[in-house]
């Protein structure tokens, strides 16, 4: 042992230590602290985005559908950007782009976030706080950990972000989980209501995750009757005496949703809220802007009440400062600009119209084909993604890699990332699929 380990100078516990060791008794040695020993595992959609690129560098970007990441990618399967954004941020000042933001966010970004995020349809006799964030990421963070009690749960569906749940264990926190669609796929609210109920009898407090419209990973959108109905059972919620009811809209995907103003329409059943319901909103740029990299967003919160809107810009500023200090001023710098000058705006909703079009005439080819070929798709309204249910997931995103097909292993399905897909390479993509099914 001493020509091994030093010389152990009688110390018996390094004995002891030694002594299990060569045993083949003694668990894996860790230096981490208790909260941290055995995290870490890789991450699924980057694992498999680079098996692709892998692939790729193997036999060609022709022969290889890459259906991984959330990226909208042009029809030669190339990153693909917003010509005007890229234009306004290579034009930037130095200082803009590197200088310090401050902790909060450059006020003028925040002002320009909120107005992005609602165009028009923040909910009436509210007040608003908000930060700027690293992308809608830091958004659902600080929400986790500033609303949610340690050792206490927060609402999500089945199909939902995993990112939700490993910050969750993070930070501590825990998750109930709902049914997100019934036996006829349809969403099933009264699934969701059993959850929050659950959840009232034994904490002050519940946070409800909502990831609409387009959500990931199914492309489902909430309908207005779907939030209709859950607000006026939120607001029954919130007539319990000591109880807060919070709801987290992770609106990451709504700007390729459809008409800006119709798939904002249902914040008009936050109007004039109870003082003890929050509504919480992770904005974020990289999908609305194309800027996944520059991690740039914002959480807003919304609430009757002008002390609690205040409460929220001044604990998520705290969380700022101690979690990752300031966020990237140049990305803040680029909202602020494009909101200020409407032409600009203009521009970028067009150049944004036509990817979006784009990208649903992908996922039309999809769905029909899938219906033709019997294959089985979760609920698709818009977005980037669609899921198909399936066991044994892991096994079937295998068998496609071996078609140079490379989609996201779920824990009860396949994910594939329509939006990273060339049109010419969707025609026969859902027969593929079906037959390593039946395989």
């Amino acid at each position: 042992a001493q020509g091994v380990y030093g010389d152990l100078h009688g110390d018996t516990s390094q004995m002891a230590w030694i002594s299990v060791c060569f045993m083949g008794k003694m668990a894996e040695f860790t230096m981490t602290a208790s909260n941290a020993t055995g995290k870490g595992k890789p991450d699924p959609s980057f694992s498999s985005a680079g098996d692709a690129g892998t692939a790729i560098a193997k036999y060609g970007k022709e022969n290889v559908t890459d259906a991984t990441l959330g990226v909208l990618k042009d029809e030669n399967g190339d990153f693909l950007a917003m010509p005007t954004v890229d234009k306004i941020y290579r034009e930037l000042p130095a200082n803009e782009l590197m200088d310090y933001a401050p902790i909060p966010g450059l006020k003028d970004f925040l002002d320009a976030a909120i107005e992005s995020a609602f165009r028009g349809h923040q909910p009436k006799n509210t007040y608003t706080g908000a930060v700027a964030t690293p992308g809608g990421t830091g958004g659902v963070h600080h929400m986790i950990f500033n609303y949610v009690e340690k050792g206490q749960k927060f609402v999500i569906p089945n199909w939902h972000w995993g990112p939700y749940r490993e910050i969750a264990e993070e930070n501590g926190r825990e998750w109930e989980i709902y049914q997100m669609f019934d036996e006829n796929n349809n969403f099933s609210r009264e699934n969701l209501k059993n959850a929050v109920l659950k959840l009232l009898e034994t904490q002050d407090s519940v946070m409800t995750i909502f990831n609409t419209p387009a959500h990931n990973p199914s492309g489902y959108t909430m309908t207005n009757e779907d939030w209709e109905d859950i607000m006026n059972f939120y607001r029954e919620c919130a007539k319990r005496p000591g109880k807060k009811i919070i709801i987290l809209w992770d609106m990451a995907y709504t700007d390729y949703a459809g008409d800006p103003d119709e798939v904002r329409e249902f914040l008009k059943y936050f109007d004039d809220l109870p003082e003890n319901i929050l509504l919480a909103v992770a904005y974020s740029m990289s999908k609305s802007y194309l800027i996944y990299g520059m991690r740039s967003g914002a959480l807003i919160g919304v609430s009757s009440s002008k002390e609690v809107a205040d409460e929220f810009a001044n604990v998520n500023t705290f969380s700022n400062r101690a979690t990752w200090s300031n966020g990237s001023r140049g990305a803040q710098r680029l909202l602020a600009n494009i909101k200020a000058d409407p032409q600009l705006e203009a521009q970028i909703d067009k150049e944004r119209a036509q990817f979006s079009e784009m990208l649903t005439n992908r996922a039309k080819i999809f769905v029909k084909e899938a219906a033709e070929v019997g294959l089985h798709i979760l609920p698709y309204e818009a977005g980037f993604f669609i899921t198909v249910p399936a066991k044994d997931s892991a096994v079937l995103a295998d068998k496609l890699a071996h078609q140079n097909i490379f989609v996201i292993p779920l824990k009860d399905g396949i994910r594939l990332a329509m939006s990273a897909v060339p049109t010419s390479k969707v025609p026969g993509l859902a027969g593929k699929i079906k037959a390593v099914f039946a395989g």
